[in-house]
């Protein structure tokens, strides 16, 4: 800020003034020097108000009317600054915007003694503008990123024989790479038939496309997990989905018949009674929520079109054996009932995909 270079009183006056300003500064700014820019405000405002006439009506009471403006038109300057150096490097109005923005705020948050203020914010200005431009290149590499990890999921998830690991992430890449599931799913595809397949395990085709069905599975299962998946019948590994099958026959014991079993002994009556009229299951979904515990929802859809939805908290054991920990009839039953009947009419086969999306399956 311009320095003032004439103001007509002695130096004992202009002492007791600044030393005043500076006063005033330290009790609201603890941390940063600004008392010299804030004094020039002030200054500046005398002069304009007097005409440089009469250096006495400088007194505490007008420091202390004007403080609160001088303090705002110095963070305006600072503001200023920062946005033109800014728009000189960038010449994108809202970057140079938000980046002078927020590097007032850091200087109103700083913890740290600052006395020049001024090439402090120069310098967390310019530090700003790395980073964004840093962050942005980031961006773009995580974009190209997903971009190639969306071909091989798209890949991964189309039926076929063939699952494409080439577009993943390299480090979940080498992690697949060394995998056993790897290594069973590569000795698969080295067969030209099943055949051949079946001729290498000495085991008849029907249990070697259950083998080959097991690889595809397994492999698929375990590259969904470790680029994050948790919502998806994909990401069982062929024991688990195994298990969760019969799981679903136990279940559906429990329904028909509404006797404990083996299963429900330790929820029994909770669990017959979430069982009660479910005497099939159309459609069912899962959801990983820590190690090998999982949210299971079962849907079925009654012959008076009433759809019925049940949710159980499950863990798998070293042995693939499913335990209930918990389990309910959803409270929102009522409502998507009201939804799918009234306001979003629809044919009844479509419900299935969309109560799967509500729970997030």
């Amino acid at each position: 800020m311009k320095e003032i270079d004439f103001i007509p009183m002695n130096k004992k006056q202009y002492d007791d003034i600044i030393n005043y300003i500076s006063e005033l500064t330290s009790q609201r700014f603890c941390y940063l020097n600004l008392s010299d820019d804030i004094a020039n405000a002030i200054l500046v405002r005398f002069m304009k108000k007097s005409a440089f006439t009469d250096p006495t009506g400088l007194s505490t009471d007008f420091i202390k009317s004007v403080f609160p403006k001088a303090v705002e038109d110095v963070f305006n300057y600072y503001h200023k600054v920062c946005f033109q150096y800014c728009i000189t490097k960038t010449h994108d109005q809202n970057l140079s915007e938000d980046t002078s923005q927020e590097a007032i705020r850091q200087l109103l948050s700083s913890k740290y003694n600052i006395n020049d203020v001024s090439a402090w914010l120069r310098q967390v200005t310019h530090n700003l503008l790395c980073k964004h431009y840093k962050l942005q290149a980031k961006e773009k590499d995580l974009y190209n990123m997903l971009c190639l990890e969306t071909a091989s999921l798209q890949n991964m998830m189309a039926s076929g024989n063939t699952i494409d690991i080439e577009g993943l992430n390299p480090i979940i890449k080498k992690e697949i790479l060394a995998s056993q599931e790897y290594r069973d799913y590569c000795t698969m595809l080295s067969f030209d038939s099943i055949k051949d397949y079946a001729s290498s395990l000495n085991v008849s085709e029907k249990v070697a496309r259950k083998r080959k069905e097991r690889a595809i599975r397994n492999l698929r299962s375990k590259t969904l997990l470790a680029i994050g998946w948790e919502a998806s019948r994909e990401i069982l590994s062929y024991n688990q989905y195994s298990a969760i099958q019969k799981f679903i026959r136990e279940l559906l014991k429990i329904g028909c018949s509404g006797k404990d079993t083996k299963q429900s002994n330790k929820l029994y009556p909770k669990l017959v009674q979430v069982m009660s009229g479910i005497e099939r299951i159309d459609d069912w979904g899962i959801t990983m929520i820590g190690n090998k515990r999982f949210r299971f929802h079962i849907f079925h859809l009654t012959l008076e079109k009433k759809p019925i939805i049940a949710t159980f908290i499950i863990s798998l054991n070293e042995r693939n054996h499913v335990s209930i920990d918990s389990c309910k009839r959803n409270k929102l039953l009522e409502f998507i009932q009201y939804l799918l009947t009234y306001r979003y009419p629809r044919r009844w086969e479509d419900h299935f995909g969309l109560m799967r999306k509500l729970f997030h399956c």
